[in-house]
């Protein structure tokens, strides 16, 4: 009995509350919310609080129904008097993404023709041998750049005497066969040795020079200076000391002129420095000055025309005509081969500048000996 009165108690209370609800709210009005409220036609002021800034929010200038959001690393423009919104897109993308009218095809816009670069050429002379013939070049040896030079001269036999084809223009006569090492210590800074054969005193120059200048630098010429002291049989006597400058200018990338002054201090006469090793005596040394120059000029990229002459202007020893050369120099990548004509067996700083006359041959014209060098850097 009492349970059903608790029953019947509780089913009224909700009852009474359901009707109370339903009784808060006017027949046909839905409950206002905020939706409902921006979309009427005025919205109460009353319920709404002004903010100085909105993160990610800005206005349209100029314009009052454009805002601009950025969410998520993108940004949109919202129209509210058109209720669009438009995502913001790159110039380039938004041409591509934009569909070409029906019936129209799409032409991509020209790009101007771009004018090819015209290659310009070198303005300094291609070599490959750190010596023309006998006098530098001042070519730039890089650090720890090895270059080998072989020389041959066939100084005893005439090239152009009658029957001389016979004997291959005197090759197959006596040579006087030298070898060399340069070595590059720094970029600047190298050193070398060569020597001469028992035939031509057993002559040991040792070497050491600095790289002064260099064209390919954009310095207005190459240049150089070494110092040398050559020893005969094998460096046991007759010192001799030499100093030398060595100076070579472009003639665009077709030619190159080279000069190059040379002071001997303790210089003896070419007869008595070669015939040391059979003869040692004693002979009281002199200082000799040379002046020499010489030209390369390309008549094919890899084929040169070259000649050179040097005279000693002071403390001639005996030789009264300057050694001079003719020659054609074929010159490949850290190679070079040159064959030449010259009236000088002499290859050292201090012999280049004798002539075979100091033998008592004819070092005229008509007196030429053929010769060649073989130089190739290996490093």
């Amino acid at each position: 009995m009492r349970v059903s009165f608790f029953r019947c108690l509780l089913m009224g209370l909700v009852f009474v509350v359901r009707c109370w609800s339903a009784a808060a709210q006017i027949p046909g009005e839905p409950t206002p919310t905020i939706s409902s409220q921006l979309g009427a036609t005025e919205i109460p002021q009353a319920g709404l609080v002004p903010v100085a800034r909105l993160e990610g929010l800005e206005f349209v200038n100029g314009s009052g129904s454009q805002i601009v959001l950025e969410r998520d690393g993108k940004r949109y423009l919202i129209d509210t008097k058109n209720q669009t919104i438009r995502e913001f897109v790159p110039t380039s993308v938004a041409s591509a993404q934009t569909p070409a009218p029906s019936g129209q095809t799409t032409t991509p816009p020209a790009t101007p023709a771009t004018k090819p670069e015209e290659k310009k050429e070198p303005e300094t002379y291609y070599t490959e041998d750190i010596v023309l013939w006998n006098l530098p070049t001042a070519m730039h040896l890089p650090k720890k750049a090895l270059m080998i030079d072989f020389t041959h001269r066939f100084a005893f036999d005439e090239a152009f005497e009658p029957g001389a084809v016979s004997d291959l223009f005197g090759m197959d006569g006596f040579s006087i066969s030298s070898l060399g090492f340069t070595y590059g210590i720094t970029n600047r800074w190298f050193a070398g040795i060569y020597r001469t054969p028992t035939t031509f005193g057993r002559i040991l120059q040792l070497s050491t020079g600095l790289q002064l200048s260099r064209e390919n630098a954009g310095h207005p010429f190459s240049s150089s200076i070494r110092v040398g002291v050559e020893g005969t049989d094998h460096f046991r006597n007759k010192y001799i000391t030499s100093l030398e400058l060595a100076f070579a200018r472009s003639i665009k990338n077709r030619a190159q002129i080279y000069f190059t002054p040379t002071v001997s201090f303790n210089n003896r006469p070419l007869s008595v420095v070669a015939a040391d090793v059979f003869n040692p005596t004693p002979v009281d040394g002199n200082t000799t000055t040379a002046l020499g120059a010489g030209l390369s000029l390309d008549i094919r990229p890899t084929v040169a025309i070259l000649g050179e002459a040097i005279y000693r202007v002071d403390g001639r020893l005996g030789t009264v005509r300057p050694s001079f050369m003719l020659g054609i120099q074929k010159k490949l990548f850290r190679h070079s081969f040159t064959l030449g004509v010259t009236n000088s067996p002499g290859t050292t700083m201090s012999t280049r500048s004798a002539t075979r006359g100091a033998y008592g041959f004819d070092d005229t014209f008509g007196g030429l000996t053929i010769g060649f060098n073989l130089s190739r850097r290996l490093f």
